[in-house]
């Protein structure tokens, strides 16, 4: 991890890594289950870090200006995402979300990555009261934000071009989520499994429409190819 962090969020950086490198996940279910069992870990350091800095976070239901900026996943937790709204949702349910993850995928794929941020566009899993209808199972990326300023997202949401201005994440808070999520990470590295990030959209419509993608992810090959 980048430096500086403090003694906690290092320890458990190098515990998840050692555990995640020593068990690796026999199949599937067992993939799943460890990317809960490490959200839980996760919650569990920053909600530690919360209570020993006192930070008050602004971060309410049905606000949603971050869920309008670019958001990258791992293999581990696009396969556990789609699992839940495999198995969650109804067949009409699942049609709808699968058609609204198409019709952003199609929108994102000429972006860059900057341009993917400042085009604002709102997350697919987003229902019409800006509320997560994936909530559960939300990737890291979406468990790790706390933000301390409404306003400062709301400005950053209207104008995206604008450069961030005011306090938006506290170090120490992000810093325990990165940790978890990261040391979990560089422990399936170790143990020969793909990590990299990808759009958020893109991985999860390949891991909704695509049983080999999940394959080659176990057998140590890059999961989502074109």
């Amino acid at each position: 991890m980048d430096s500086p962090v403090s003694h906690d969020a290092q320890a458990a950086f190098d515990r998840e890594r050692r555990q995640a490198r020593a068990h690796p996940p026999a199949d599937a279910a067992a993939f799943r289950t460890q990317t809960v069992q490490m959200y839980g870990r996760l919650a569990s350091l920053q909600a530690d870090a919360i209570a020993r800095t006192r930070v008050a976070f602004a971060c309410r239901r049905g606000c949603s200006y971050c869920c309008h900026l670019r958001v990258e996943i791992r293999p581990h937790e696009a396969f556990t995402l789609a699992h839940h709204i495999a198995t969650k949702f109804d067949a009409g349910r699942r049609a709808r979300t699968l058609r609204r993850i198409e019709e952003n995928r199609q929108r994102i794929a000429p972006l860059s990555p900057t341009a993917h941020v400042r085009a604002g566009i709102a997350c697919a899993l987003l229902d019409d009261n800006g509320v997560c209808t994936v909530y559960e199972a939300r990737p890291a990326a979406c468990r790790k934000y706390h933000s301390m300023s409404v306003d400062v997202c709301r400005n950053a949401f209207n104008d995206t071009d604008a450069p961030l201005t005011g306090e938006i994440e506290h170090e120490e808070v992000r810093l325990a989520g990165n940790a978890v999520a990261l040391g979990f990470a560089k422990g399936l590295e170790d143990a020969g499994y793909d990590i990299a990030l990808y759009e958020l959209h893109d991985a999860l419509h390949r891991a909704l429409t695509d049983p080999r993608s999940e394959r080659r992810y176990r057998h140590g090959k890059r999961a989502f190819v074109e």
